[in-house]
């Protein structure tokens, strides 16, 4: 007698195939056979007439590693069916944190996870503590939290001791079962390493069979710049490389999803290891610094609150974005599809767009952006 039998339902196998009607029957946990229909009787019937029935979906791009520690039922995350999560997106990571650095890395994530008890821990450990999840987590060491631990802010190519010791800090994670490295080469202090010093990391990802995560070097004007960047490592590297949230963000951008869609599909016809994901809905989160020009936010938080007390900061923020749109944006529709969604010491402010507000406040946004 089967435990379950999940009866009358479209089963998809996860290969690309169509799927078929069939019955599936569990025993002990497993899959004890596929058949139409399966007549051995079991404790359980589910119905699924009309229903799919599908393996666990793989949630390729989240940054639940800031929420499955205080939900780790995610029940949001299995009502749709994902038992699978690959977390520490977009070169940002938890782990590593090195003593005397902690807060740093707190004043750089604690904008997109202000709940989250950060303190001094290797990724090792990390991984170890991590605490029991409905859904299996997949974690990558975050490029931007490595150059963080070792370099801060600084806005220059690392010397070869700070390479080795970034590298020595991600095969930590690495050997202790890390997937890969993710990065976010769209802001700093990501956005300050160039092309080689990418490589180094991916000829030592090859060494691992381990993979590579990119929120790419762009997403708007040079978008097409940076997904040939992404393509040359996985080609350069022997590595594969996933382009995460894959989009063409600004007005400006619009239409250039055919050609870079081409350029992956290329990449792949020749043998090279690339892939892309996007979201299933037209919005992106971000911190509200990372709209503004990279150079505004050198030398962290601090350094950046003084510059911009300083009106020539200001007028050269309007300058580039006349010139470029948002940081990594492009140019916006209107402020109105800027919602502020977290906002921990001016909680009234949540859910308010931008436009609104200044609206509010007898103020006219910037026009420059649109």
């Amino acid at each position: 007698m089967h435990d379950i039998l999940i009866s009358g339902g479209l089963v998809f196998d996860g290969s690309g195939s169509a799927g078929v009607a069939a019955d599936v029957a569990i025993k002990d946990g497993r899959i004890a056979a596929i058949d139409s229909p399966i007549k051995a009787p079991a404790e359980k019937i589910i119905d699924a007439a009309g229903l799919a029935v599908a393996p666990g979906f793989i949630d390729i791009k989240t940054h639940s590693d800031f929420t499955l520690p205080i939900n780790p039922k995610a029940e949001s995350k299995v009502r749709q069916g994902v038992t699978t999560e690959i977390i520490g997106h977009c070169g940002f990571s938890v782990a590593p944190a090195l003593a005397g650095k902690v807060e740093l890395l707190r004043d750089y994530l604690s904008p997109s996870a202000p709940w989250t008890p950060f303190r001094e821990l290797s990724f090792p450990d990390y991984l170890d503590t991590f605490p029991k999840t409905s859904v299996n987590a997949g974690m990558l060491v975050g490029h931007n939290t490595l150059r963080l631990m070792v370099m801060g802010m600084a806005d220059r190519a690392p010397t070869k001791p700070e390479l080795d010791t970034m590298i020595e800090l991600m095969e930590q994670g690495l050997r202790a079962g890390a997937l890969g490295m993710s990065s976010g080469l769209f802001t700093p202090p990501g956005s300050y390493a160039r092309p080689d010093e990418m490589v180094a990391f991916g000829h030592v990802l090859k060494r691992y069979n381990a993979g590579y995560f990119t929120h790419m070097r762009d997403e708007s004007d040079k978008v097409i710049d940076a997904v040939q960047e992404a393509i040359d490592i996985a080609e350069t590297c022997g590595i594969h490389v996933e382009i995460v949230h894959f989009k063409c963000s600004g007005t400006n951008n619009w239409g250039k999803a055919a050609t870079a869609l081409d350029m992956i599909a290329n990449a792949k016809a020749r043998g090279v290891g690339v892939d892309c994901d996007a979201y299933p809905y037209a919005a992106g989160s971000n911190p509200l610094k990372n709209l503004l020009p990279a150079m505004v936010q050198s030398g962290g938080v601090p350094a950046m609150l003084e510059r911009l007390k300083l009106p020539e900061t200001r007028e050269k923020i309007r300058a580039d974005i006349e010139r470029d749109g948002l940081n990594n944006w492009g140019r916006i529709p209107s402020w109105d599809c800027v919602q502020i969604s977290i906002s921990p010491h001016l909680p009234q402010f949540a859910g308010r767009t931008i436009l609104s507000l200044a609206t509010e406040r007898g103020q006219k946004p910037d026009r420059h952006a649109v």
